[in-house]
C-alpha cells in the first residue's frame, strides 16, 4: 500500500518520524504545500452543499407519498440534516482520494513487480483499503470500480511504453533536515540520462501548485528508508506529473522546480510552524501592565520608565 510507514496523520496534518516508533518530527511535503490559502474552496463547498440539498428536494418530488414523513423527520432532526448537507464536499473529496490511492497502489505494484496488476489484484487492493481504512464505503459496484481503475492503468501503460522510465526508487521517502520536512515521491526514475521525480495524479487537471511538492522532493537532502536509515539523495534534474485523467490516456507534465518555487515552499514551512494561540497574551489590568507585556514580546523593556 502507499501509506508511508514512517508517517502518521495528526491534527496539524500528516507528519513524519525519522525512525520506526520514534517521535513525529517533520510535517509532510503535502501538509506544507497545503498551507496555501484556498479561498476558492469556500465557493466549491457551498456549491456541493446546495447540490445535495437540491437532490433531497428532487427525492421528495419523486416520492410524493413519502414526502410528508421525510419532511417531518428532517424537521425533527435539523442538526443531523445540516451535517448531512455540509458533508457533501468532504465525502466527495474522500471518495476521490480513495480512488486516487487505489490507482497509486496499483501503479506502485506495477513498478515493483514489473507486471501490470490484474483486475483481480486491483480488487484485492481495494478490499484491503476497505478493511484497513474504511475506503469505498459508498461504492456499490466493485466491478465498475475496477473498470475505472483499469482505464487509468491503460494510460499508465502507455506512459511506460512511450517514455521507458527506469525505476530507481518506488514510493521513496525523502527528508530535508535544514528546512525541516519529509515526504514521499511516487517514483524516482531515469529517462534517458536524466533522473527525475515522478508523481501520479488522477485529479481532473494538473494544478500548478503541484510544483511546490515537486521542488520539495528535488531539494531534499537524503533518502529515508522505512528502517530509519538514510541514503544519498540522487541529483534530480526536475520533477513531473504523470496525469491519468478519467477519460483515459495520460499526460507527462513537467513542473517548475526553481529557486522561486522553493522559496515559496520554505515560507509555507515557516507558516506551518506558526502557533497563533501563543500570540494572545494574558489580559492587562492597567496601562503600565499593558505596555510592559507588549515590550516583553519585542524582547526589551527599554522605555518602560517613561510610563512613570
Amino acid at each position: 500500500m502507499t501509506t508511508p510507514s514512517l508517517s502518521a496523520d495528526t491534527p496539524r496534518g500528516r507528519m513524519y518520524r525519522l525512525e520506526p516508533e520514534g517521535p513525529l518530527m517533520y510535517p509532510s511535503i503535502t501538509t506544507v504545500a497545503g498551507m496555501r490559502a484556498k479561498d476558492f474552496l469556500q465557493d466549491w463547498y457551498a456549491t456541493m452543499a446546495s447540490k445535495r440539498a437540491l437532490d433531497m428536494y428532487a427525492w421528495l418530488d419523486r416520492n410524493p407519498d413519502r414526502a410528508a414523513a421525510e419532511i417531518s423527520r428532517v424537521t425533527r432532526d435539523r442538526w443531523g440534516t445540516q451535517k448531512r448537507i455540509a458533508a457533501a464536499a468532504p465525502e466527495y473529496t474522500r471518495t476521490a482520494a480513495d480512488f486516487g490511492t487505489l490507482v497509486h497502489a496499483a501503479c506502485e505494484d506495477w513498478g515493483r513487480s514489473g507486471s501490470r496488476p490484474t483486475g483481480e489484484r486491483v480488487g484485492e487492493i481495494a478490499e484491503e483499503m476497505r478493511t484497513a481504512q474504511g475506503a469505498f464505503a459508498a461504492e456499490k459496484d466493485s466491478a465498475d470500480l475496477i473498470r475505472r481503475a483499469d482505464v487509468r492503468l491503460d494510460g499508465y501503460g502507455r506512459f511506460l511504453d512511450d517514455f521507458q522510465p527506469e525505476f530507481l526508487e518506488v514510493e521513496q521517502t525523502v527528508v530535508n533536515h535544514t528546512v525541516g520536512y519529509a515526504g514521499t515521491t511516487d517514483a524516482i526514475v531515469k529517462i534517458g540520462n536524466t533522473v527525475l521525480s515522478a508523481d501520479i495524479k488522477t485529479s481532473k487537471k494538473v494544478r500548478g501548485d503541484y510544483a511546490l511538492q515537486g521542488v520539495a522532493v528535488c531539494r531534499a537532502e537524503l533518502l529515508l528508508d522505512e528502517d530509519g536509515s538514510t541514503r544519498e539523495m540522487p541529483d534530480l534534474t526536475g520533477a513531473f506529473i504523470v496525469h491519468l485523467p478519467e477519460k483515459g490516456g495520460y499526460q507527462a507534465v513537467p513542473l517548475r522546480t526553481g529557486d522561486a518555487e522553493f522559496e515559496v515552499f520554505r515560507s509555507l514551512r515557516t507558516a506551518w510552524s506558526f502557533e497563533p494561540d501563543e500570540c494572545a497574551l494574558e489580559p492587562a489590568g492597567d496601562p503600565k501592565a499593558l505596555m510592559l507585556s507588549l515590550l516583553r514580546t519585542k524582547g526589551g523593556l527599554g522605555g518602560i520608565d517613561s510610563l512613570g
